[in-house]
């Protein structure tokens, strides 16, 4: 045996050494039924049909044996009890204790479930003996074993001490695993340490610690997952680790997360924490900015980690959930629950533009309907404008215009340019969408009437941080609309900015046009 947390080794008595000394005493039965002049011939059939459960536990049993290698073990010993039940008088027989042998086998191994099984279908065969024999079957009455039976149930009794002893030691085990792990949450309690325990079949099988490490992953789906799942090179990593192949994290887990692994004797167990988050002093800053990008991106989840949970509790004490609040903390609540948000924007506006900086950012374009994508954002923003007194107007247009984009990062333009505009309204004023096309680019443009920005402001825009005089009173991260420009960018377009100062400001954001999408026959008779 070893031990289940250290691997080393450990000598205790287990079912293998039971299996053993029924092997012995089997002997020692078959000498004493010699001596009391039992048949030759009888004894050493009983001897060979004896042997073969602890025979085969000896030969195909192990401490990490599967479950279906024990099945065989405890059905040998299940037949082995009842043949010798029906040849030493049937339900009368002191050899009932041998139907015992099987399910105690099962807990000794420490299969419990197995063990009640085999208690559950011993009980049923002694209870067909008992109906056999009540409707007078010869068989079950009969006792072939004559002066053996004495011998091998003083055996049987011996083999069920030594079963219980066993599983004694099985128990005492499992309550010292059961300890370990109760010491392992406690010590994990508030810890950003994931431990997982993967099965045999790359399945996670239990898990223990902080789950908020793996991103977008809730408890129900690591319950169920596979390493295919969590990891993109699962199999190449399981097969070549020795070479230094590590695994990848499927997913933005890979950017804050380490992990590291060992073979178990059932599986796999993993070891997940978070990437250090090396300090300023410690970059080595290449010429285009990467090394902070990744700095930015992993102090970024580790901020997203703390803020959430400050408006969720903000959250709950609006809702009053214990107990109402008077109107002063109601105020408090709400402030709170406005700073973790703007908190949060600056934070996914960093993360954004790390991701680009380190090219993570993975788009996809893909041929839209230009007016409708501006419809849709028009509709999410419905309900600013409406706070803000604001009249949304997108023009009168029957043109079709295909713009190669990715809908995602085109909404997120178009959300950022649109509530600009909202926020730097006055009450009253329309603010207006157009969309329009030339050779190359079909065009966006956002045009307000606020106070507008004098030139040398204008010049700025997009720079990370950078916020207009007139944006000082407001809330907002500084970063929108450099998030704006990298995501232009990034799909081959370009983003550009005019203003006068009292006259509002005009954005126009250009991408490039797509071919029309064509139309099927149904669709072009319509």
């Amino acid at each position: 045996m070893r031990n289940f947390f250290t691997g080393k080794p450990v000598f205790r008595l287990n079912s293998k050494f039971a299996s053993a000394g029924w092997v012995v005493l089997c002997f020692l039965a078959a000498i004493v039924s010699f001596a009391l002049q039992a048949p030759a011939l009888l004894a050493v059939i009983a001897l060979s049909v004896g042997l073969a459960p602890a025979v085969i536990h000896l030969i195909a049993g192990s401490d990490d044996a599967r479950e279906a290698a024990e099945i065989w073990v405890v059905f040998a010993w299940i037949a082995v009890g009842l043949s010798a039940v029906l040849f030493s008088g049937g339900i009368m027989s002191p050899l009932v204790i041998m139907l015992a042998l099987g399910p105690l086998h099962a807990l000794a191994v420490g299969r419990f479930r197995l063990g009640l099984e085999a208690s559950v279908f011993s009980a049923i065969a002694y209870l067909a003996l008992i109906l056999s024999e009540s409707v007078g079957m010869p068989l079950s009455s009969l006792n072939i074993l004559g002066i053996m039976t004495a011998p091998i149930a003083a055996i049987s009794v011996v083999q069920v001490g030594l079963y219980a002893t066993t599983m004694g030691e099985v128990l005492a085990e499992r309550r010292g695993q059961q300890r370990q792990l109760d010491l392992w949450f406690s010590t994990l309690a508030g810890t950003p340490v994931l431990i997982l325990n993967i099965d045999r079949n790359q399945r996670v099988r239990s898990w223990m610690g902080d789950i908020d490490l793996l991103v977008d992953v809730t408890p129900k789906q690591l319950g169920r997952a596979k390493l295919d799942d969590l990891f993109s090179n699962a199999d190449d990593f399981l097969r070549e680790f020795e070479n230094g192949v590590r695994p990848e994290f499927r997913g933005e887990a890979e950017e804050v997360c380490d992990t590291s692994f060992q073979r178990t004797r059932d599986g796999y167990r993993f070891v997940i924490t978070p990437r250090r988050v090396p300090t300023v002093a410690e970059l080595s800053l290449t010429s285009d900015g990467s090394n902070a990008a990744v700095w930015v991106a992993s102090l970024g989840h580790e901020l997203k980690n703390m803020i959430n949970p400050v408006g969720g509790y903000s959250d709950l004490l609006l809702a009053e959930r214990a107990g109402p609040l008077s109107e002063p903390y109601k105020e408090f609540a709400k402030n709170i629950k406005q700073g973790a948000e703007h908190l949060g924007h600056l934070v996914d506006d960093l993360m954004m533009a790390a991701k680009t900086r380190t090219g993570k950012l993975k788009l996809a374009p893909e041929t839209l309907d230009a007016v409708g994508e501006a419809e849709d954002v028009l509709q999410l923003l419905g309900w600013q404008a409406d706070v803000h007194g604001v009249e949304l107007n997108l023009a009168d247009d029957s043109g079709d215009f295909w713009v190669n984009a990715d809908r995602k990062a085109l909404r997120q333009i178009l959300i950022n340019l649109i509530s600009n505009a909202i926020k730097y309204s006055k009450q009253g004023d329309p603010v207006e969408i157009s969309v329009s096309e030339s050779d190359v680019f079909v065009t966006f443009g956002v045009r307000d009437r606020g106070e507008g920005m004098p030139p040398e402001e204008v010049a700025r825009l997009g720079e990370p941080f950078f916020q207009g005089e007139n944006a000082k009173s407001r809330a907002g991260t500084g970063l929108g609309l450099s998030i704006v420009r990298l995501l232009a960018e990034e799909m081959q377009g370009h983003v550009t900015f005019e203003s006068e100062v009292g006259q509002g400001t005009n954005a126009m954001l250009y991408l490039p046009k797509a071919e029309p999408m064509a139309l099927d026959t149904e669709q072009a008779a319509e």
